[in-house]
């Protein structure tokens, strides 16, 4: 996965649980996780989200393919098999709309 660019982190720790589930989802998946991850990051950073929690996350095509390489091809089928299984809720906003994605699954089995 390539983040490039100054300034593009995720911000740990990163539960090996939550990671290994969604690696179960293929390659999109994991950029996904790694793109909600990265912008919970960035807000955690600000004092904008408590520790250990998550919350909706805008999927846009431009900024997500620029950070994790996720191109809008595959978006949508990989944000429908991770609502499927329960990894992710996913909030549709609207037709020509960024749809918005939060992280359901608990850090630990």
């Amino acid at each position: 996965m390539i983040m490039k660019g100054a300034g593009k982190f995720i911000r740990g720790p990163i539960s090996l649980y939550q990671l290994n589930e969604f690696i179960k989802c293929g390659v999109n998946a994991v950029r996904i996780f790694a793109f909600i991850r990265h912008k919970e990051g960035k807000l955690y950073s600000k004092g904008l989200l408590p520790k250990d929690t998550h919350t909706f996350i805008k999927i846009d095509n431009k900024e997500a393919e620029q950070i994790v390489g996720l191109h809008r091809s595959h978006k949508w089928r990989s944000l429908r098999i991770l609502e499927e299984r329960k990894l992710i809720k996913l909030n549709v906003r609207g037709k020509g709309r960024a749809p918005e994605a939060k992280i359901l699954l608990p850090t630990l089995h």
